[in-house]
């Protein structure tokens, strides 16, 4: 998985947002787009896209997506 698919898979498992909105460094947890629901999403695409359970506290600790991202490849080994 490279950080680019992932950041192509994050955008698209949120509504109303934008393909090629986010970079490595954006703070998903600032956007306008994120609540429980996003935060919920994520999670479900995770597991089915990588095959990683990650948790709300995961997701609430990082700041950004390259941050999930990295914690998502520990996760993965």
């Amino acid at each position: 998985m490279s950080l680019e698919k992932f950041i192509s898979d994050f955008e698209g498992a949120i509504e109303d947002l934008e393909a090629g909105s986010l970079n490595a460094q954006t703070n998903y947890q600032s956007l306008p787009v994120w609540d429980s629901l996003a935060l919920l999403t994520v999670i479900s695409m995770v597991d089915s896209e990588y095959g990683v359970s990650v948790s709300a506290a995961i997701l609430n600790s990082c700041d950004s997506v390259a941050s999930l991202y990295e914690k998502i490849i520990e996760s993965s080994k």
